[in-house]
Order: C-alpha cells, then structure tokens, then sequence
C-alpha cells in the first residue's frame, strides 16, 4: 500500500515531551493506516472530530507510514535507542518482549483501572497476553480474525443449505461440491501459505489447545500431525494451481467464484465489494473438530497489534494519549472502523448484528458476531514461528500438497526448522 506522507503541522502547538507544552498538547500517531484505504480514510475523519471536540487542548497528527514491515524496525530501532513516537501500532511478539522491557513505554494499567467501562471494551484474554510483569505497555488494536469465506451460490447449486459446523460436514460439503463440477476451497503454498496455514492452525488448535503454538512448545506433536493431516486432505479439493500460489491467485480464485471456500481475514472484503452481489458472500465459524480443546466459536487471528505509546515527562501529553485512545477504541468509533474502514478493532462492539448488516459490507456484520461471540482467540501458526521456521512452510506445506511429505515427517521437519536459528 503506497502513497505519499501527508502531515499537517499547526503552528504555535507544544507538547515537547521534555517540558509541560505552553498551548494545544499535539501528539503523533504512527501507523500503516494510509489515506488511500479505508481504515486510513476513517481514521483521518476520526482524528479531524477530536481535534475539533478538543481546540485548544489537543492536535492529533497521523504520520503515515505504508510499508508495515518498515515501520516495525524504525519502532524497534527507536525505543533501542531509548525513544518512542508518541503513539504507535506494533506487532506484540511474546516471544520478544525486549520492547515492553525496555523501560521507555507507557504503562497503561492504571489508566485502564481508574476508567473500569474503558477497560471492560477490551476481552480479559488479551489485556492478560499484554500483561508483562504487572504492567499492561499497549492498548489492543487488532488480531484479524480468519473466519471461512464461502459463496452461497454455489454452496446452494451444490445442494448445499449452510456452512459446516464440523470437518466431518466440511469434507462431505467439498465432496458435494466437486460432484457438482465446483471446486469446493482456495488454497496456497508460497509465502507464508497464508489461507492454507489458517486452516491448519483451527484444526492444530482445536487437537491441541491454546498452546499449541506458544513460545517454546515443540512442533512435533500430534495435534501438529493431525492438522497436517486434514490439510493434506484438503488439497484433494482445490485448484490446480494451489502449489505455487501466492495470496493474490488464491484470493482471485475464490472472489472469481472458481472456488466455493476459502479461509481469510477481513482484508477480502475489499475485493468482496466490486462483486456485482457482494452479499452472497458468506462468512461462518470455522469447522471444529468432535474432541475440539478450544471452547466453541474460538478464532484463530493474525498476529496481535497494539497501540504502544512513549512514556512522558509531561503530563498533558500523557492526558492527550489517553483521551485519544478513548476516543479512538470507543464503541461508536470501534463500529465505523469496522464497518466503513473494514478494521476490526480488537474491542467489543454492542451495535447490532442488524444493524451493521444494513452497510455496505456484509461479511463484517457476521464476522464482528463472530469475534464478539469467541470466548478465545490463537493467534495462526505462520505468525509463532521463528524465521527460520517461517522459511520452510512453503516447502513443507508444498510436499503435503505433492504427497512427498507425510504428516509425522512434516511435524518433524517443522520443528527442527524452528529451533535452527
């Protein structure tokens, strides 16, 4: 996502973070929001109504930064060195965790303790995973849920009357739709094998618990076996240019309606919107499996994201971080994040699901049901695995795909991939 930086700075505003500011307090976000997509356009109308609802006491500026991966070694690389934007959006990394220990963040426990409605927006999983050593060094900003994408269309041509509640039912359906000349599921193998290793991570999940992918927990086990196992099941179902396939043609094959199914996160509903009927397009809970370890409704999310800030020596600055955060995770502007600017925040939403469904995107109506309704959350393999693991995956999945792999050797291969480095 690329476009140029627009940054308006107001003449005569303080908030040095050296010394109390003399006039407005302005404070700078950074993030990958830009004003080309949705989320940064939203966001942008968001930061003109508090500027507005706060003249004279407070100037929110977004420094926008569109190349994620850029912005999360400047961030590292600046609170190293012992400094932090004011406000930022970073990848929470529980296996490395030198940024919330550095002793240069804010510590947001109190403010969520002395605001108990503020913190109650947010589920008591994630404040417990960004809990480190007594402290709380972020505000929850998203994790992404993949949710199963399906086309209701077809699924009916195929006889098909809903979604899948079991992987039992999920391989009758794929069998229903092949006889009916369908391709039933998206797949792909490069990269981070992204719509593959969401499946992958519900069933490893639900064989394996909520720690099936903690720091530190082997990979060769049997719930990694089981989920290599289904997945190698599930390239008997779909496209003949999954191996090799990247997101762009496994996403293509699924918005084109060469395939029924795919597992995605809320970035697909971009693409969803040109269909000329977008809404049938349908999202559902992943299946589960009958001895599933995971509480039902669970979501296996993208990595999780949270909004950090510079610890200040001045307290207007700290005040002004604050409000915004408020402002920003509040439950109307949670709703036109999700709804118009297609973000889910990581924050409970109490607008209906009707309510929602009247805007233009139907999926995020479902899928906000979804998250409000999941009593926990794993975030997906690719995600938990160290680089030199990462490495391997398009491999690895490619010799499930191929057959050259059994699932115990893929287990195994896996593990010894990720405790190389």
């Amino acid at each position: 996502m690329a476009m140029a930086m627009g940054i308006s700075i107001l003449a005569g505003c303080g908030g040095g973070s050296g010394s109390p500011s003399t006039g407005p307090t302005t404070i700078t976000i950074v993030a990958n929001f830009t004003s080309d997509i949705p989320r940064g356009q939203v966001l942008d109308k968001l930061i003109t109504e508090f500027n507005a609802a706060h003249k004279g006491q407070y100037v929110v500026v977004n420094n926008q930064q569109a190349d994620w991966n850029a912005l999360q070694a400047k961030i590292r690389t600046e609170i190293a060195a012992g400094t932090a934007p004011d406000v930022f959006m970073y990848n929470f990394n529980p296996a490395d965790l030198s940024r919330e220990k550095s002793g240069v963040l804010m510590n947001f426990l109190p403010y969520l303790n002395a605001d108990p409605a503020w913190k109650a927006r947010f589920p008591q999983t994630v404040l417990k995973k960004l809990t480190i050593n007594g402290q709380i060094f972020g505000i929850p900003g998203d994790e992404g849920p993949a949710v199963l994408y399906y086309h209701s269309d077809l699924f009916a041509k195929a006889g098909i009357a809903s979604p899948p509640t079991t992987w039992t039912e999920f391989f009758a359906d794929c069998d229903k739709l092949k006889a009916a000349g369908i391709t039933p599921l998206s797949l792909m193998t490069t990269d981070d094998a992204w719509h593959t290793m969401n499946a992958f991570s519900y069933v490893a999940a639900e064989a394996g618990g909520p720690n099936v992918f903690a720091p530190g927990a082997s990979l060769d086990t049997s719930a990694i076996v089981t989920a290599a196992q289904y997945t190698q099941r599930m390239f008997q179902y779909t496209t003949a240019d999954a191996v090799g396939a990247n997101y762009s043609v496994a996403s293509e094959d699924f918005i084109s309606g060469k395939t029924a199914m795919i597992f995605d996160g809320t970035y697909l509903n971009n693409a969803i919107e040109g269909l000329a009927d977008p809404c049938e397009v349908k999202t559902a809970p992943a299946p589960t499996l009958p001895d599933s370890k995971m509480p039902t409704g669970f979501t296996v999310t993208d990595s999780l994201n949270e909004w950090g800030a510079k610890k200040e020596t001045d307290p207007k600055k700290t005040a002004a971080v604050v409000a915004w955060l408020k402002f920003f995770t509040s439950n109307e502007n949670a709703v036109e994040m999700a709804v118009s600017g297609q973000y889910l925040m990581t924050a409970k939403m109490t607008l209906s699901t009707q309510a929602l469904s009247s805007d233009k995107s139907c999926q995020m109506s479902s899928i906000v049901n979804i998250a409000n309704k999941a009593a926990d959350s794993v975030t997906m393999i690719s995600r938990a695995l160290t680089p030199a693991g990462l490495a391997q995956i398009p491999a690895l999945v490619q010799g499930l795909a191929l057959g050259s792999l059994t699932p115990d050797q893929f287990a195994s291969q896996l593990q010894q991939a990720n405790t190389s480095g």
